[in-house]
């Protein structure tokens, strides 16, 4: 296996709801990486690199270049679960040498960090604006594997009103609705913006219930459309009790992904996938960037990737991802619905 780094990883963000879990999975996964829990709360950060250990706190200026940090003080990538406009904390990485993860930018706020990169194509940049860490992406590429033909991928999300949305996500998210377009979808072969009724579905979460979704124009989509035969496919999020909150056991979160098409062998239907995370949404996009991690510093035994601009399944292996999730609780059932 590659070495672990001696340098740290800097968290922006890194003890906000998801950040903090980000900082436990890599702790438990690998103790001998360093990390830098970093943002404007000096008491917070220091709170969770004391809980954490083999790590340190740090506060940041994102209005700098150098974020205010020594220009000594060496790091190995730099993942922000926060929304940086200023683009300083990719500027930062650049300058370094390091490799970058961008969390927050749909794809309608692409431009300015593409043309950073297109100007200084030094590190590997991961733009990772996807639903819940990409882990319902890189699942959904990963059963489209056992088709021949993949027609349409519908996934729906389901946030429990008692699974704490955390204050970035909710930022992220009110951003998107009020200064984007409408929802980007894959309609019949045709890229459209949805508006009014063809931006709500409704789709059946875990356990039978029935949700009113709302299409999301998430990095998803550009994900999944490496998918040559994919005519259809849009991205759904619903608020509502999911089946563990119904039963008492308390919030969880639910992916829902049914793909339609002809498997290999011949059988043509449609099928349905549920991932299931006890932890709620939080856990699970923590999950799904912290794999991204371990491959952008090579912990998991691959080759350190090049100078680059990637999408997560560029670089992560989709089975990988399944496996280190389902290892760590997610429930993923199959079910064939025709």
């Amino acid at each position: 296996m590659t070495p672990l780094h001696s340098a740290s990883v800097l968290l922006l963000g890194g003890y906000g709801s998801l950040g903090s879990r980000i900082a436990r999975l890599l702790r438990r996964r690998h103790p001998e990486l360093h990390l830098t829990i970093a943002g404007r709360n000096r008491e917070k950060a220091e709170a969770l690199a004391t809980e954490l250990g083999n790590a340190d706190a740090t506060l940041v200026d994102l209005s700098r270049a150098d974020l205010g940090l020594p220009q000594d003080r060496a790091f190995s990538a730099v993942a922000t679960a926060v929304r940086d406009l200023s683009l300083n904390s990719m500027c930062f990485a650049q300058a370094r040498g390091i490799a970058y993860i961008a969390l927050s930018d749909a794809p309608f706020e692409l431009g300015p960090l593409v043309a950073r990169y297109i100007h200084e194509p030094t590190v590997p940049v991961l733009m990772l604006g996807h639903s819940i860490g990409a882990v319902p992406t890189l699942a959904a590429l990963h059963f489209a594997g056992r088709f021949s033909r993949v027609e349409a991928i519908e996934i729906g999300l389901v946030f429990d009103p008692d699974d704490p949305f955390g204050a970035m996500s909710n930022a992220d998210m009110a951003r998107i609705a009020q200064v984007g377009p409408q929802p980007l979808v894959l309609r019949e072969g045709r890229w459209s913006y949805a508006a009014g009724e063809e931006a709500a579905r409704t789709f059946t979460g875990v356990g039978g219930v029935h949700h009113q979704g709302q299409a999301v124009g998430l990095a998803d989509l550009l994900s999944l459309c490496s998918i040559e035969t994919l005519s259809s496919m849009r991205v759904d999020v619903a608020e509502g009790r999911t089946a563990s909150s119904r039963s008492g056991q308390g919030p969880s979160h639910e992916v829902i992904i049914e793909i339609s098409g002809e498997m290999i062998g011949g059988d043509i239907g449609r099928y349905r996938y549920e991932l299931v995370d006890p932890q709620g949404y939080a856990m699970l996009s923590a999950r799904g960037v912290a794999v991204c991690i371990e491959r952008l510093l090579g912990l998991d035994g691959g080759a350190l990737p090049g100078s680059g601009l990637y999408l997560p399944e560029s670089l992560v292996d989709s089975a990988y991802l399944l496996e280190q999730i389902e290892a760590g609780g997610v429930i993923v059932n199959r079910h064939l619905l025709q």
